[in-house]
């Protein structure tokens, strides 16, 4: 049997889809967490599945992610239609979340209502069950045991409510139009009313059926004669469902506990003031990237020489062989300059995940809409935008919950601008070429302070381009930023652990399956070249650091460099580092480990990234004859990595949900653009 969660954002859908499938779903006290559905089959009964569908406030969805509800429950040829709904309401917020049950119950599917309870929350969950007429369950998705929830549910046969569909009110030639498209496009009288309320026809219906539609609105008038709107026709629906809803539930009161209520507007009235509210919001997020630097420290360091003992260790007792070389100098090194980052990644998800848990992130959109709107954006676009600070895709994606086209386009236009976490690793690694790792009042790391400043400048940067596009672009008025603010609550401490080490992992995973590619690559193209000019550089008699660069300039590799070297020699670069930029298209964080492939570090500290930094350092430019990497050359890099695209998947993910290749590589070659002279004009004032 098929079984769908549906309910409003933040009713506790997707932690109760985890702890019946097992799954590891996006879990977050915040919008727009869920935007695609999701299906498992149950753990504890494998021939039970489950749908977790994004969360939506009515049926009338506007945002992409609410649409992919819409249309799961009104097609009927939906392939994840399901056999019958759960409707998860928050205990604390009943009355938005009835509405929406209302709906569902509506349109025939057999339902059960779940309620997630809060330790704020009072009701009736008899009563409720008697005046809705569906069966009610009261569960706690967090803590609650799962598998004594799901025999209820097996026990419990989803009730089919016997409601007369809303009607049309005032409105002259509702039941003629409403019986035209039952006849022709074969939909029961709920589903056709709410066709007729929309302004939009579902793509997935016939050519005759989308044209009986729209003959069939044309029958709609006002009671002054006038055609009536679809937003006409929505606000008489809420007004009659609400009327409808309100004897039906009669004894169950709609607001949590006073005292609660109370302290949650104590905590507001601060955390939302116009004035403190910012102070607060620049404050956690300076504390965050203060964080990322202080306390990841000794974690990386001691990664960094296990790394080092490790590669020491096996370059030391393997044969020397080509297979060897292969391993040590290539994928191991690779590899090495990927992990010692991932405590930074790991405590950067970690802290997000609790400001999302707790549901603070819900009222930083709040505070920057104001602003957010004179950009052309929305209090919702920071969703997106912030998630643009762990990855592009997934912030790309989270763009669906935003209503508006033109507000989704800018979003997503913008959001890649946004220092994602592959750039931490380059970011970190080039730091320390231009800041000490030094400590200012005893509390404040300047490297972490410099960190926070990279962020600044993208977020700025990120929020110039939409005030530009905002003016360039064609207006539309698509409605203001609304949203229910979600509870407060203590952050789920399972789920934030589980959340680093799953971000953790898929960092590690996601960059080591394009490292192991690439080093293969770079490996195979530094070790052969055309046989005159290796068997030369063979021959040639110096220092092992000169006959390295002899067989290096010699090699594939080499030619390679020499001939990019005229590009990006005005940034300050060598071919190497020119290669290194490449490769870091496919993924940012490939560009350490590339340079861990192109400048290896023998002897005592074989491998380690301190090692790779130092030789950097002192490692001479061939044409300039100054380090190669110096606070010149690495401020250049660092600003050409703040502008340039992301990677090749963020460029396929805009083309997907944009649907378009000349935004996705407009975009791409855009930001590049930009990149290369920003890199350039740093370069020239700095050297």
């Amino acid at each position: 049997m098929k079984y769908a969660l549906v309910g409003n954002p933040n009713c506790g859908k997707t932690t109760l889809f985890n702890r019946l499938t097992g799954s590891r779903g996006k879990v977050g006290n915040m919008p727009g967490v869920t935007v695609s559905s999701t299906s498992a089959t149950i753990r504890f009964d494998a021939s039970d599945a489950l749908i977790d569908l994004p969360g939506t406030y009515s049926l009338h969805a506007t945002a992409p992610d609410e649409q992919v509800t819409q249309n799961v429950l009104l097609n009927p040829a939906h392939p994840e239609r399901p056999d019958a709904v759960l409707a998860v309401v928050d205990g604390a917020q009943l009355r938005s979340g009835l509405f929406l049950v209302h709906q569902v119950m509506e349109w025939g599917f057999p339902t059960l209502l779940v309620i997630n309870r809060t330790n704020d929350a009072r009701f009736d969950s008899q009563a409720l069950a008697r005046g809705l007429g569906i069966p009610v369950l009261v569960t706690d998705a967090l803590n609650g045991d799962a598998r004594a929830f799901w025999n209820d549910v097996k026990a419990t046969a989803p009730g089919v409510a016997r409601l007369a569909p809303v009607g049309g009110g005032p409105i002259q030639g509702w039941a003629e139009a409403v019986q035209r498209v039952c006849t022709v496009v074969g939909l029961d009288a709920a589903r056709a009313g709410f066709l007729l309320r929309r302004s939009d026809v579902p793509t997935w219906m016939s050519r005759e059926g989308q044209t009986v539609i729209h003959e069939a609105r044309n029958l709609l008038l006002n009671e002054d004669g006038s055609p009536a709107s679809p937003a006409a026709l929505q606000l008489h629906e809420v007004g009659a469902r609400m009327a409808l809803l309100r004897p039906l539930v009669p004894d169950t009161p709609q607001q949590t506990d006073a005292q609660a209520a109370s302290r949650t507007t104590r905590v507001d009235a601060i955390l939302t003031h116009p004035v403190w509210g910012h102070a607060i919001v620049a404050l956690v997020f300076f504390g965050i990237f203060q964080a990322v630097y202080a306390w990841a420290a000794w974690p990386m360091d001691a990664v960094d020489a296990l790394f080092s003992r490790g590669m020491q260790w096996a370059g030391e007792r393997l044969p020397d062989t080509w297979w060897r070389s292969l391993l040590v100098d290539g994928l191991f090194a690779g590899i090495a300059g990927i992990v010692v980052f991932v405590p930074q990644i790991m405590i950067l998800f970690g802290l997000t995940a609790i400001l999302e848990s707790t549901g603070y992130m819900a009222r930083v959109g709040f505070l920057g809409d104001r602003f957010l709107q004179r950009l052309g954006l929305t209090g919702r676009s920071l969703v997106p935008l912030v998630s643009g600070m762990a990855c592009a895709v997934p912030a790309v994606l989270a763009a669906r919950s935003i209503p508006g086209k033109r507000e989704r386009l800018l979003t997503i236009l913008v959001t890649p601008l946004m220092t994602c976490s592959a750039r931490l690793p380059v970011y970190a690694f080039l730091i320390a070429f231009i800041v000490p790792d030094q400590t200012v009042a005893g509390i404040f790391n300047l490297q972490g302070l410099f960190l926070f400043s990279l962020y600044v400048v993208s977020s700025m940067a990120a929020l110039a381009l939409a005030a530009l596009l905002h003016r360039t672009l064609p207006k539309r008025n698509e409605g203001g930023f609304t949203l229910e603010w979600p509870v407060y609550r203590w952050p789920q401490w399972t789920s934030v652990l589980r959340e680093m080490v799953s971000k953790g992992w898929t960092f590690v995973h996601s960059a080591g399956r394009v490292i192991l590619v690439v080093s293969l690559v770079l490996w195979v193209l530094g070790r052969f070249g055309p046989s005159e000019e290796m068997a030369a550089a063979r021959a040639v008699e110096g220092t092992p650091a000169e006959q390295e660069a002899a067989l290096m300039e010699a090699s594939w590799m080499g030619q390679i460099g020499a001939f990019i070297e005229p590009a990006v020699r005005p940034l300050g670069y060598d071919g190497r580092l020119g290669i290194a930029i490449l490769t870091s298209f496919a993924a940012r964080e490939v560009f350490v480990g590339t340079l861990s492939t192109l400048y290896p570090t023998p002897g005592s500290e074989y491998g380690s990234i301190t090692a790779l930094q130092s030789r950097l350092s002192t490692e001479v430019h061939p044409r300039t004859g100054k380090p190669l990497l110096n606070v010149a050359s690495a401020a250049s890099l660092i600003v050409f990595y703040l502008f340039a695209m992301q990677c090749m998947s963020t460029v396929a993910i805009v083309q997907r949900e944009l649907k378009s290749w000349t935004w996705a590589l407009g975009q791409a070659i855009g930001f590049s653009a930009f990149a290369y002279f920003a890199a350039f004009v740093v370069y020239q004032l700095l050297s």
